[in-house]
C-alpha cells in the first residue's frame, strides 16, 4: 500500500494547502481531498506538486506493508 508525503513536504516549505494549491492550479479543497488519501492523484498534479516542493516525485510516495 502506497501512501503520500505531500503534507510532509509541504510543511517544510512553510505552505498552507491554500497556497500550494493556488500554485499548482486547483481549488484547496481539492488538495486537501489529495493530500488525505481520498483521492487518487493524477501523474500530472503529482509532478506539479513535486516541482513546487522542489523534490522528485517519487519522493512523495511511502511504501507501508500491509501485513
Amino acid at each position: 500500500m502506497y501512501k503520500l508525503k505531500i503534507k510532509k513536504y509541504r510543511m517544510r516549505k512553510k505552505l498552507t494547502e491554500k497556497e500550494l494549491a493556488h500554485r499548482i492550479g486547483i481549488s484547496q479543497n481539492y488538495y486537501s481531498e489529495l493530500e488525505n488519501g481520498k483521492y487518487d492523484i493524477k501523474l500530472s498534479v503529482l509532478c506539479k506538486i513535486a516541482k513546487e516542493l522542489r523534490v522528485k516525485p517519487n519522493v512523495l510516495f511511502e511504501y507501508k506493508n500491509s501485513s
